[in-house]
C-alpha cells in the first residue's frame, strides 16, 4: 500500500503545483469573478495549492509534511466544490473533480496518520 499512496502524492503534488501555477498567472480569474469572489482569492488559492503541492512532494520524505498538505489541499477542494455547486449554482456534475481530489487527500491523509 505505501508505494500506492508514494504514487498518488507525487501525482497530487505534480497536479497542484501545476494548478497553482496556472491560478496565479490569471488564467482563472473570470471564474473566481464568476463566483463572486473578488481577486485576492486569486492569489491565497494559488498559493495554497503551490504550497501544498510542493509540500506534497517533500512530504514523501516527511510524512509530518504530507499530513500538512494533504489537510490544506483536500480542504481548498472542499471548499472550491461548494463555491461550485452553492455559488455558482452548477451542477455536481462540474463539483466532481474538488470532490474526487478532496477524497484522494483523505486516503493520504488517513494513510499517514495510520502509519
Amino acid at each position: 500500500m505505501g508505494i500506492i499512496i508514494i504514487i498518488l502524492q507525487v501525482i497530487l503534488g505534480a497536479f497542484f503545483i501545476m494548478t497553482g501555477l496556472k491560478i496565479l498567472s490569471g488564467a482563472m480569474k473570470q471564474e473566481f469573478a464568476r463566483l463572486g469572489y473578488p481577486p485576492i482569492f486569486n492569489k491565497i488559492t494559488g498559493l495554497f495549492e503551490l504550497i501544498g503541492g510542493i509540500a506534497m512532494l517533500i512530504g514523501i520524505f516527511y510524512a509530518p509534511l504530507a499530513i500538512f498538505a494533504s489537510v490544506l489541499l483536500g480542504l481548498t477542494m472542499l471548499v472550491g466544490a461548494g463555491s461550485l455547486v452553492f455559488l455558482g449554482k452548477d451542477p455536481i456534475k462540474k463539483a466532481l473533480p474538488a470532490i474526487v481530489l478532496f477524497v484522494l487527500n483523505l486516503v493520504v491523509f488517513t494513510y499517514l496518520l495510520a502509519v
